[in-house]
């Protein structure tokens, strides 16, 4: 057995950085290596902070104005860090043709940049079904350097600058992989579940001791057909044919940065990305709701797989909400003091999903101040295993906007 001796360097991965000093010949290569060394150290705070979305970068489908009728996307200006920390920054917003396009040629960066690998080749040629929009590193040559004749280095070689850029691919998502009723009435979020995961149910925690760790259960298995480490999901997008659009989902794929736990129960249960696993079921659902062509009728059960723990239903009288829950177990609406609602969002964060085909009871809820200044209407529906938050609130509530205890 070999051991290590205290305050002895540990070499193994270390960043290596040239050694200057007056009278050292210095070569192409040796600049490429100061250069190689700054990725690192840049990579490594990338991955000390966590993979995601750090801001922007959100997408929206603009119909089929490419080219010859192609459908269309606009991509907001943001950074990401992917799974190799590396930052990707679109400076710009940017409208995209979704169709297939070459990658970029590796000819003119293999003499200084051989660490930089390609991305895998796949089939992600926008016709009818599901596919995933990503954004990934890129290089791009610009312009011509003055040579000396003295170095060997190849005509190729002598390229001005290279520009540390990003790309954006289509990767198609088969049946066999995200295995939804690509028919189904609820397509949107179920496919939103199946990449939030079984880990932010509620029967995700019944054997702990033998409960694997949580993971974003369709992206995980993407890593084995066709994405990349390289690349940090935007958005899924279903198409109905080689033109035909059915939705744009950000939030089912989009995660904020946080760092990924280890492979533990323990590490799932309070490491933060699941807090950001909260924020993306809320504002999946958030977002799926504004994109339903109505909000009338018995919405929750036959649109939605599962509901966030908590949510927002903006415009609906009382009687619209018992219809959007109908077939589900409802109390409601009670009144809840405007103080109590971001406490309430953000205890949510944490809390299971709620599954629409059981009898899980939820509490429905008015923003007592929100009745009092005649705001439009606003409900709020939670999760019945988050704490009532109706309470009577002694010198703080009205007596027309109170909540009372309900006689045996």
């Amino acid at each position: 057995m070999e051991f290590t001796t205290l305050e002895a360097p540990i070499t193994d991965g270390a960043i290596r950085t040239v050694n200057f000093f007056n009278g050292r010949l210095l070569t192409g290569a040796d600049l490429a290596r100061e250069q190689r060394a700054r990725r690192e150290a840049l990579a490594l705070l990338g991955q000390a902070q966590g993979d995601g979305v750090a801001h922007g970068l959100h997408v929206r489908h603009l119909g089929n104005i490419a080219p010859g009728g192609r459908p269309a996307a606009r991509v907001e200006a943001g950074l990401a860090i992917n799974r190799q920390g590396q930052a990707l920054a679109l400076a710009r917003p940017i409208t995209l043709a979704l169709d297939r396009t070459a990658p970029p040629s590796e000819a003119a960066r293999a003499c200084l940049f051989g660490d930089c690998a390609p991305l895998a080749t796949g089939d992600y040629v926008a016709g009818a079904g599901l596919f995933l929009l990503t954004i990934a590193p890129a290089f791009a040559d610009e312009g011509r350097a003055a040579v000396s004749g003295m170095g060997d280095a190849p005509g190729r070689c002598a390229i001005d600058a290279t520009a540390e850029a990003v790309q954006f691919r289509l990767i198609e998502v088969r049946p066999e992989v995200h295995r939804v009723n690509f028919a189904a009435a609820n397509l949107r979020n179920a496919l939103a579940w199946r990449c939030l995961g079984e880990g932010v149910t509620a029967t995700w925690p019944i054997d702990l001791a033998g409960a694997e760790p949580r993971q974003d259960d369709l992206l995980e298995e993407m890593r084995d057909h066709g994405l990349s480490d390289a690349e940090v999901p935007l958005a899924l997008i279903a198409f109905a044919g080689a033109t035909g659009h059915r939705f744009t989902d950000n939030w089912a794929v989009r995660r904020s940065l946080a760092r990924r736990p280890d492979d533990s129960v323990v590490a799932s249960l309070v490491d933060p990305r699941r807090r950001v696993l909260g924020e993306a079921m809320l504002r999946q659902f958030q977002d799926e709701l504004t994109d339903q062509a109505a909000t009338a009728g018995p919405i929750a059960r036959t649109r939605f797989v599962h509901l966030p723990p908590v949510g927002l239903l903006p415009g609906l009288t009382d009687a619209q909400i018992m219809a959007f829950f109908a077939g589900m177990t409802v109390r409601g609406p009670l009144h809840i003091d405007a103080s109590a609602v971001e406490p309430l969002i953000a205890e949510s964060l944490t809390a299971p999903a709620i599954a629409t085909a059981s009898d899980h009871a939820i509490w429905l809820y008015r923003v007592a101040q929100g009745r009092m200044a005649g705001a439009p209407p606003l409900a709020i529906f939670a999760s019945g295993h988050l704490p009532p938050r109706a309470e009577a609130r002694f010198n703080l509530g009205h007596y027309d906007f109170a909540n009372y205890a309900l006689m045996p």
